[in-house]
């Protein structure tokens, strides 16, 4: 499924915003919050919008796909 993420930087407050393709909402604010980073921002993901303009549920501030998740202490 193809969604539109739509955020802002945290540091500049400036929009950003990509179609990606993901099999889940939450997948694709992960996969958009990588290719942001790549792009040098630090993205909030303000809404994550499905087929026919539906708006998914909230999705929580994933961490990017290409981050390791911190090892447990």
């Amino acid at each position: 499924m193809i969604y539109l993420v739509a955020g802002l930087d945290r540091s500049t407050h400036a929009r950003w915003n990509d179609h990606v393709m993901a099999s889940h909402a939450s997948v694709a604010a992960r996969i958009a919050r990588g290719r942001a980073a790549d792009q040098g921002f630090d993205l909030v993901v303000a809404a994550v919008i499905g087929p026919y303009g539906s708006v998914e549920p909230f999705v929580a501030d994933v961490r990017p796909a290409a981050q390791p998740r911190p090892e447990a202490a």
